[in-house]
């Protein structure tokens, strides 16, 4: 049985189980509520309903505030090719594949973040405007004959019982590749503190060509950050953002779009904080630490005005600012400018 969250090319999105999925099959099998929630039922679903359908991780529960870094992700999952897939409703996918060619009828992402609550993401090719496609390091090593396929495979099993070790860094340590081999193959950075563009290409999430162009158009929007800059491109998701800045500044993230702040912690930062620094009370833990989120959480400013308003003890964590400011308005501003937690 695979956990499973089935999203209809209808828009009708239900969760549930699937006891066994097969490409080949027109048909699956997917156990789920019926309409009114009172019983389970077994539903019979034709592959061509179906825009998406996301097979969950079991053997892990949701977490709001994540610890997971970019270098976890670094050549995650089947190590050839990566992919950023573009959805017909704007949903930008970015993950990894085994095999993809342009003419399938359907295929599987598998997420690069450590985070997504997806272990596999099956894709309509109906419903994609758009996929690039990259080779990865280790299809970029069997393809220049430095390593053979079997020689990659042992490496990728060795990730997977060790997920905080890059393939590289494996290849390496089996002295299959030597240092400079690897050096060369990733065109590595040296910097320690990488700017977040250079964290962003190292971990393969965009290319040079990508962060370039994002770059002039900072240079013509100065307003904007180059986080906000990449999503708007659709070159990373708002989560591949948190993920590479929280890695830059050594702090854990949240990804917002995917919880509800409780309203008791709201209340706990004034109007006046929240807005001017553009920051968000997100979860309160054991009664006395309170996590707050914020796109710079490292402004010493910041902290400091934060730390000295609450009694209680602060976590700082990484979210987009694009879905930080909505979430402002939304729950610290009435339709007079009042603050509706004030009262």
């Amino acid at each position: 049985m695979n956990k499973a969250v089935v999203q209809f090319i209808d828009g009708r999105e239900k969760k549930g189980m699937i006891p066994f999925f097969n490409l080949a099959k027109q048909t699956f099998p997917f156990e789920t509520k019926s309409d009114d929630g009172k019983m389970n039922v077994l539903l019979t679903v034709h592959i061509e309903e179906v825009r998406k359908i996301n097979f969950l991780k079991t053997d892990k529960e949701f977490s709001a505030v994540k610890k997971e870094t970019i270098a976890q992700t670094q050549f995650a999952g089947n190590i050839a090719y990566k992919l950023v897939v573009e959805m017909n409703d704007g949903e930008v996918l970015t993950g990894t594949t085994l095999r993809y060619s342009p003419g399938e009828k359907s295929f599987f992402v598998m997420p690069l973040n450590p985070a997504d609550r997806s272990e596999r993401i099956y894709i309509n090719a109906r419903c994609v405007v758009k996929v690039d496609q990259k080779r990865l390091l280790g299809k970029m090593l069997v393809d220049s004959k430095l390593i053979d396929g079997k020689q990659l495979q042992n490496a990728l099993d060795i990730q997977a019982e060790s997920r905080n070790k890059m393939i590289g860094q494996i290849l390496v340590e089996q002295d299959l590749i030597s240092r400079q081999q690897l050096d060369e193959s990733l065109n590595k950075q040296q910097s320690t503190r990488a700017l977040l563009g250079e964290i962003l290409v190292e971990a393969q999430y965009i290319t040079r060509g990508q962060l370039e162009r994002a770059l002039f158009v900072q240079g013509e929007q100065r307003k904007k950050r180059l986080g906000q800059i990449l999503v708007d491109l659709k070159y990373v998701t708002a989560n591949d953002i948190c993920l590479a800045v929280a890695s830059q500044l050594g702090c854990n993230w949240i990804d917002l779009a995917a919880y509800q702040i409780p309203a008791e912690v709201l209340g706990l930062l004034p109007h006046n904080l929240v807005t001017k620094y553009e920051v968000l009370p997100v979860e309160l833990r054991y009664g006395e630490l309170l996590v707050v989120a914020s796109a710079q959480p490292r402004d010493e400013d910041m902290r400091k005005e934060v730390s000295a308003w609450t009694a209680l003890r602060t976590e700082f964590v990484v979210a987009f600012d694009g879905y930080i400011l909505p979430l402002i308005k939304k729950h610290y501003t009435l339709p007079d400018g009042k603050n509706p937690l004030s009262s």
